[in-house]
């Protein structure tokens, strides 16, 4: 009797263990809310066609745009049954042989097997779109929602799920920052936008390690024959992505709230390297700093250059800033307010490529500025160009006329030098005279007796 109890147990042990390890199993494959395929599922059948097999295979994520304005309406507990129905649409517009899948919150999949071309996994999504367009209805309200759509086609774009699902993911981040409500095909160039975020991601600990560094382009003073100034240039070298050009990180910075911080170090850095500089007897007297539109135009940079200079006990004469046309022009009343607070405290302020924009003229006699930098472009072709020479040649009678110095910017040839001399340029800047270069080796130069005409 004892031995039948014991088995009988035994046994209801073991069912119950393979039963739980069965739903345990089941679970662990599909979402608990839709009841729909999970992630895990559907790598698994991605690549049960692709790793072993190379098939073709569309992998298709779908975002349900705009979904945060329905939970912030209507509650995350309708939110949720919108899920689960939408869920039963996509199921049913999907084709018989694909794989519908929730991936996370209002993000969802379709694996759809077989040869596509580009055009046509389009059209076929497009109209299985127009059959979710339905409305949904909440509290008894009808709720229009739209779809964005990001798609990997292997073997093209990926030969497992890992990549495919990758590159679908950059597909649908194009077209979410691109209008939403459409689909777009992975494509290479989807990249560079990856490589953005990259970037902004990285900022914060690249400058808390170290990575950035000032090199400085020194201005040649034509009227004493010698190097008085120079420019500072913001560089970076990371570890992971090797020397990122200030054309990429700038804009990258300035759209992602960083180029405050930015400035912050780059204006820090520059007074100190001006401090030594003094300390030391060395002929660059000023170190001028690039500053941003966003950053110009706030009411935090007066404050932030007060700190520095009282800091580091610099003259305020040692210091200019370099503003583009852009950043005036975009609201100039502001702008004239904000150089007038720097000239108060003798800050010099330089516009920088000067004869880009095209207020210039309207407002140059207006602005309370010091100096002008004649753009690079303007200078390729002054010792060849009469039309180049003339515009430089206007350009420096203009900035006499309201007594601005002016700086020829890229001035890479001994031609281009003595053509701006003959018309009465005050500094000289550009790779004639010296590259950008790290603190060091312009101290080098200076010991070595290097600068002059």
């Amino acid at each position: 009797m004892i031995p039948i109890i014991f088995f009988i147990f035994f046994l209801f042990v073991t069912v119950s263990f393979f039963i739980h390890k069965k739903i345990s199993f089941r679970l662990e494959r599909i979402d608990s809310m839709t009841r729909l395929p999970n992630r895990r599922s559907l790598q698994k059948f991605i690549n049960a066609r692709t790793t072993p097999l190379n098939l073709p295979i569309a992998v298709v994520l779908i975002d349900i745009d705009n979904f945060s304005w329905v939970n912030e309406k209507y509650g995350y507990e309708s939110g949720n049954t919108l899920i689960a129905e939408f869920s039963q649409r996509l199921v049913f517009s999907a084709p018989g042989h694909s794989l519908a899948a929730r991936i996370e919150g209002n993000r969802f999949a379709l694996a759809i097997p077989g040869t596509y071309s580009r055009q046509e996994i389009y059209s076929m999504l497009s109209d299985q779109f127009l059959s979710l367009q339905n409305p949904f209805h909440i509290c008894g309200e009808p709720v229009h929602l739209t779809y964005s759509a990001g798609v990997a086609l292997a073997p093209d774009d990926g030969a497992d799920s890992h990549t495919l699902l990758l590159h679908a993911e950059r597909a649908l981040d194009h077209i979410k920052k691109h209008g939403k409500n459409d689909i777009a095909l992975y494509h290479a160039s989807f990249h560079q936008e990856d490589l953005e975020r990259q970037l902004a991601m990285s900022f914060r600990s690249a400058l808390e390690q170290g990575e950035f560094h000032l090199s400085y382009q020194p201005k040649f003073n034509v009227h004493t024959g010698f190097i008085d100034s120079a420019e500072a240039l913001i560089r970076w070298k990371s570890p992971l992505h090797g020397a990122v050009s200030p054309a990429v990180f700038i804009p990258i910075a300035e759209k992602n709230g960083f180029i405050f911080d930015l400035t912050k170090w780059t204006l820090n850095e520059a007074c100190r390297q001006m401090k030594h500089w003094e300390q030391i007897e060395h002929p660059i007297k000023r170190v001028a700093v690039n500053i941003s539109a966003p950053l110009f135009l706030s009411d935090r940079l007066p404050k932030m250059i007060s700190e520095f200079l009282h800091y580091y006990q610099l003259d305020a004469r040692c210091l200019e800033l370099e503003i583009t046309e852009t950043a005036i022009m975009s609201r100039f009343e502001a702008a004239f307010d904000i150089i007038a607070d720097l000239k108060k405290a003798g800050i010099a302020i330089s516009l920088d490529d000067f004869g880009t924009g095209v207020s210039s003229l309207t407002y140059l006699k207006k602005l309370p500025i010091d100096t002008l930098k004649i753009d690079k472009s303007f200078i390729d072709g002054v010792h060849d160009s009469f039309e180049d020479k003339a515009l430089v040649e206007m350009i420096i009678q203009l900035a006499k006329l309201f007594k601005l110095s002016v700086v020829a910017e890229g001035v890479e040839k001994q031609e281009q030098m003595n053509v701006l001399k003959k018309l009465g340029c005050d500094f000289i800047q550009g790779y004639l005279i010296s590259r950008p270069e790290c603190p060091d080796t312009l101290e080098a130069r200076y010991m070595e007796k290097k600068y002059g005409s």
